[in-house]
């Protein structure tokens, strides 16, 4: 983090690097331009039918987790340009000893065989349920059901990556 002689972002005490001047603001005008979407999203689940206000509470509890994970971000930066704590806030990677990689590395690849096992179990059921993919939300919901198993693939895969580092 360099330091930058201009004057500090609203959000923060001291000026940072024009990098995380930059990265700041933008994850603030996340957190910040969410509002009007949220609004939009109450007034349109609102107006539904009950299978409409079911999905939009789906879609509301997503939004709900990425403003939680835009605040943490916004607290990460605001807390290393200030070096003082912002919490909650996004954790850096550690480094993990090389005796705890080992045991990391195990439980990550037995998730990691579970979530490719479920995906093709899901993949199996929403064949089965072709029959009512108009008259239900059963197809739908099992293909978000797969986004979020590729979700957890990534997550671990990632886990998987930084624990053969430290091998």
């Amino acid at each position: 983090m360099t330091p930058n002689n201009s004057a500090a972002h609203p959000l923060t005490e001291l000026a940072g690097s024009e990098w995380d001047e930059n990265l700041l603001a933008h994850f603030q005008e996340h957190v910040e331009g969410e509002a009007e979407l949220l609004e939009a999203y109450a007034e349109f689940r609102a107006e539904g039918p009950e299978y409409v206000r079911y999905l939009v509470d789906m879609i509301l509890a997503d939004e709900a987790r990425h403003h939680q994970t835009f605040s943490e971000l916004v607290n990460r930066v605001r807390s290393d340009i200030d070096w003082r704590d912002y919490g909650p806030r996004v954790p850096y990677v550690d480094l993990v000893r090389h005796e705890a990689a080992s045991s990391l590395l195990g439980a990550t690849n037995r998730l990691l065989e579970f979530e490719r096992d479920d995906e093709k179990a899901l993949q199996r059921l929403k064949k089965e349920l072709r029959p009512v993919r108009d008259t239900t939300l059963f197809s739908l919901l099992v293909t978000l059901m797969e986004l979020d198993t590729r979700k957890h693939v990534a997550i671990l895969e990632f886990i998987r990556r930084k624990a053969i580092e430290r091998l």
